[in-house]
């Protein structure tokens, strides 16, 4: 698998494989069911009509990717099915979704370590119609194979969609790749054309989940002296396979006693339970771990968004164009990006919104529970582009490693060490531009492609909210990937940028940077190499922006060439020691 397609089924759970199947193949797919007029069984079909569906369990193109995804040795876990609008094919287009990683289940679970990855359930979807997005049919939610969070209530019963729900554009011939946890399930189908997606669930090697349909599955497969055990000892010598102990039995003991549960579903205690007096929304919450962003809308009081737009208007003089921000991308090219700083400083009443924003009582509580308190914020900036302003490729995602701009989901709280907040102070529609980002993405395994970087070839990964004059925009910054698409509207765009860090590292520099302001006397005298490690907190951003010691000849030295990244003006260039 190329990095793009390893990337996108690592932070999407989908991969759609183009052309995977010939124009034969399709038409001798199609002819059979038609003669068939059966949705499923396709396998044990009599004579040539099930031949075409034995060779997509072996198809050349699905068990390249499968040998990748699910790992060497995978084998057929669900026969195939078919989806169909075709109402004698009795498929339920309720809306209902399953799926998620929580509470996580190892059997069907994604993993990845130490560059080895491996999918337990896949779903190969084999497109024999055209499908395109919002036709309805099989959906799902981007990245919601590594969610931390249930779900709130409603939203897998089809009741809330919360702007997650989607589907994927098909051609036919083309392979759907979707990790079985990523949810998913089936809308009404609105298409013109009929639905048609044959549905084949594949399980790595040793996968536990369900049983086949031959006569020995059906047997109890015990020996005679297993009838001198008690019932719950015969319950944990049961062995996989048998229709009789799949599910697998449920022991629980209580007051020293073991039994065996009438109930099938499985127990696994968890020492966490839900908090009511959190504050924590639970939507906000699932949203958040999900996607790596969340939008609050109408947070501004009506006299600060007029009063804010007024000062942007009396002051528009000082706005700064900067650099073009596309990065070699032909779909985000454009000019440089205009600006607004100082908005802190400016004259009463001007400054007022800006300064009722920084601590506004809507922020600081969910930067709270998203990374804990202490956080504190730079200037404002307002985003003033206009028509024809470049966007800003797409960028971090926490690559390479920072643990300042990361994020880490532990034991029900949120840990994010950078966030920025945008206020919104006029709308922004679809086809305006502005903020994109990558859902999923702040838990990315694998490098950004270059397609997704410059938005020229995103595979349907990258995102683009609108937004209400008044809206509150939050997200990851340095952990989720980011940025502009260029500006289209003729109406120029506002939007206040405030970037938080959390108490834990310095994203900002200053003066306390220097040795002999952190430490005072005790640093007189010291080398250049000891006034290095004597130094302040510093900007925490990549190698190269700090000086660093080296080990040359037995011998240490500080290094202090500038490369990549921003720096801290107090951040010393060379030398302090007396030469």
């Amino acid at each position: 698998m190329t990095n793009e397609e390893s990337y996108c089924f690592d932070v999407g759970g989908y991969l759609v494989v183009r052309e995977a199947l010939q124009p034969g193949e399709i038409l001798a797919l199609n002819a059979a069911l038609e003669r068939s007029g059966r949705p499923e069984g396709m396998l044990g079909w009599p004579g040539r009509e099930r031949e075409p569906f034995r060779d997509l369990l072996v198809h050349p193109v699905l068990v390249d990717y499968l040998n990748e995804i699910c790992g060497t040795g995978f084998r057929l876990e669900r026969l195939p099915r078919l989806i169909s609008d075709d109402p004698a094919a009795g498929t339920a287009f309720d809306g209902t979704l399953s799926g998620g990683d929580e509470p996580r289940d190892p059997a069907r679970a994604y993993y990845h370590q130490n560059h080895r990855r491996q999918c337990q359930l896949v779903r190969a979807v084999w497109a024999l119609a055209d499908v395109e997005e919002g036709d309805g049919g099989l959906v799902f939610v981007q990245a919601s194979h590594k969610t931390n969070v249930p779900p709130p209530p409603g939203f897998l019963e089809g009741e809330r969609d919360l702007g997650l729900v989607r589907g994927a554009r098909l051609r036919a011939g083309d392979l759907l790749l979707l990790a079985d946890t990523v949810m998913h399930g089936l809308r009404p189908w609105k298409g013109r054309g009929p639905l048609r997606l044959l549905d084949y669930g594949f399980a790595a090697r040793g996968v536990c989940l369900e049983t086949g349909t031959g006569p020995q599955a059906g047997e109890p497969g015990r020996p005679e002296w297993h009838d001198e055990l008690t019932p719950e000892q015969r319950a944990v010598l049961y062995r996989p396979g048998r229709r009789d102990d799949t599910p697998a039995p449920v022991l629980a003991a209580d007051g020293g006693r073991t039994r065996v549960s009438e109930s099938p579903e499985p127990l696994h205690p968890s020492f966490l339970a839900p908090d009511p007096a959190s504050g924590i929304d639970h939507e906000e919450l699932f949203f958040w771990d999900l996607c790596g962003h969340l939008v609050l809308r109408q947070v501004m009081d009506p006299d600060d968004l007029a009063l804010a737009n007024e000062a942007i208007d009396r002051f528009e003089d000082r706005i700064v164009v900067g650099e073009e921000l596309a990065r070699g991308s032909r779909s985000l090219a454009g000019t440089g990006r205009p600006t607004l700083s100082g908005l802190l400083q400016l004259p009463e009443p001007w400054c007022g919104p800006f300064r009722r924003m920084v601590a506004h009582a809507a922020v600081v509580h969910r930067l709270t529970w998203m990374g804990g308190s202490g956080f504190r914020c730079d200037q404002p900036a307002a985003f003033c582009a206009v028509k024809g302003t470049s966007g800003h490729a797409l960028h971090d995602a926490n690559e390479p490693l920072n643990p300042s701009r990361s994020y880490v989901f532990r034991n029900g709280r949120s840990y994010c060490e950078a966030v920025t907040v945008t206020w919104q102070l006029r709308g922004l529609g679809e086809e305006d531009g502005g903020f994109a980002c990558v859902p999923g993405s702040h838990k990315a395994q694998y490098p950004m492609p270059d397609g997704v970087r410059t938005c020229d070839d995103h595979m349907g990964l990258v995102a683009h909210p609108t937004f209400r004059a008044g809206d509150v925009l939050l997200f990851m910054d340095g952990a989720q990937t980011h940025g502009t698409l260029a500006w289209r509207s003729e109406v120029p765009r506002r939007g206040i940028l405030v970037k938080y860090s959390s108490r834990n590292f310095n994203r900002s520099g200053g003066e306390m940077v220097h040795p002999s302001a952190r430490w005072g006397d005790l640093v007189e005298g010291m080398t250049d190499a000891q006034l290095a490690v004597m130094r302040g907190p510093d900007r925490d951003n990549h190698n190269g922006n700090v000086p660093r010691l080296v080990v040359e000849d037995g011998g240490v030295g500080v290094d202090y060439e500038r490369k990549g990244g921003l720096y801290n003006a107090e951040t010393p260039k060379g030398p302090l020691a007396p030469g």
